[in-house]
């Protein structure tokens, strides 16, 4: 035990006396944090996902304008900025990537929607934008198919609105707009049983209060927190060439201290660290993006362990190069790709599924993936202990083949 930790004590006061790396790899998150709270909108969590639309009205009918208006009615006003533009400023606008989404209202929507008859809505999306024009096009599908099922309904009773008047007559006469009445009447009594009430109830359950706005830094923070772990574990793995090219690891490998326990001496003080590097982060999280301080231990122990199943991987990476140099570029050639579908460049919910559904096997997407359910929502006990004895036992396995290569390492 005494030798364990001396250990700690001699690679922690190795660190401190590098104050530049260590202020790098604690100044990671709190450049990183504050980037992302300044970009959202920073202050408690005020920013949100807000899609810009510009709609060319070729129609500018009352269909039209209900069209439009449907993009600003209830918790959809809080999702879409709606700017109308004419044609040509619309498309010098989407080619400067100036918007997520650009719809043309067609010249004939109005006379289609009553007529049944065909009418294209034109929709350009930003091709640098992944999820908000997406988001445009779902919305804009279902008032298509909101229009269909009117039609079905109603589409006699549209139908008799674009007869033709009589001639020598500028408005329907009173029995026309009679017979109009009527038989919407008869088809909304037809409906009763069916929509009076409704045949399906659905029952939702808000997991938060309605007022309060998402906040989307909540997606991109814990990937980019853990990349400075990451950044972190890079640095700490080449420990090992460092101890052997000063001889300690040949003095530690022939002296009756176990090397086994030089090794737990060197996780113990990378746990310490990345434990330090987490609260920064965490803390900022608290001040910047409105994580709930209740939170944080957690979060901390979540980030500590996911990083340390990094550090093993790093470590047995190094080992089983020729040079530390040759080590470096085999950590880095693993690393950035792992960092790409991890979820810490951008977050799983803007990925392909099939990249998303790997990079959550990954330990990086795994750790990533439960610290946003730790961090912002109701994350399962169970889940969370199944994910960390994985990261556990995975780590530990690790460590045993850092261990076995250790001993030729140590004296070659």
């Amino acid at each position: 035990m005494r030798f364990l930790i001396a250990s700690v004590v001699k690679d922690l006061k190795w660190r401190l006396a590098d104050p530049m790396a260590l202020a790098l790899w604690v100044g990671i998150p709190l450049i990183i944090g504050t980037l992302v709270g300044l970009a959202t909108g920073g202050g408690g969590g005020s920013g949100t996902l807000k899609a810009k639309l510009l709609v060319v009205d070729q129609d500018e009918t009352l269909a039209a304008q209900l069209l439009m208006g449907a993009f600003s009615q209830g918790q959809l006003a809080e999702m879409f900025d709606v700017e109308e533009v004419d044609l040509a400023s619309g498309e010098i606008r989407m080619d400067n990537g100036d918007a997520s989404a650009m719809l043309v209202i067609p010249a004939d929507l109005a006379t289609a929607v009553l007529s049944e008859e065909p009418a294209v809505l034109r929709l350009v999306t930003n091709p640098a934008q992944r999820i908000l024009p997406g988001i445009v096009e779902q919305v804009l599908e279902v008032l298509v198919e909101g229009t269909f099922y009117l039609q079905r309904l109603f589409g006699e009773q549209l139908r008799m609105m674009t007869e033709e008047l009589p001639q020598g007559e500028s408005m329907p006469g009173d029995a026309a707009v009679a017979d109009i009445a009527t038989q919407i009447n008869r088809a909304m009594s037809g409906l009763e049983g069916t929509l009076f009430p409704p045949v399906i109830l659905l029952e939702t359950v808000v997991d938060r209060p309605e007022t309060e706005a998402f906040n989307f830094a909540l997606l991109f923070f814990p990937g980019m927190m853990f990349m400075s772990l990451i950044f972190v574990a890079q640095g700490l793995s080449e420990d090992l060439w460092n101890e052997r090219k000063q001889g300690t690891l040949r003095r530690v490998a022939v002296s009756p201290a176990p090397l086994a326990v030089f090794l737990g001496g060197k996780v113990l003080t990378a746990a310490v660290l990345m434990a330090g590097a987490s609260l920064v982060g965490m803390l900022l999280a608290v001040v910047l993006i409105d994580v709930e301080l209740s939170r944080l231990p957690l979060a901390v122990a979540w980030s500590t362990l996911g990083g340390l199943s990094m550090l093993c991987m790093f470590m047995l990476l190094q080992l089983l190069a020729t040079s530390q140099r040759g080590g470096g570029l085999l950590v880095s050639v693993v690393m950035f790709p792992l960092l790409m579908i991890g979820g810490s460049f951008f977050p799983s919910e803007a990925m392909p599924g099939w990249m998303a559904m790997i990079g959550g096997w990954t330990p990086n997407g795994l750790t990533v993936e439960q610290l946003k359910m730790v961090m912002a929502f109701d994350y399962q006990w169970g889940e969370l202990g199944r994910s960390a004895a994985a990261l556990a036992v995975g780590a530990a396995a690790l460590v045993s083949l850092v261990w076995w290569r250790l001993r030729t390492f140590a004296v070659q």
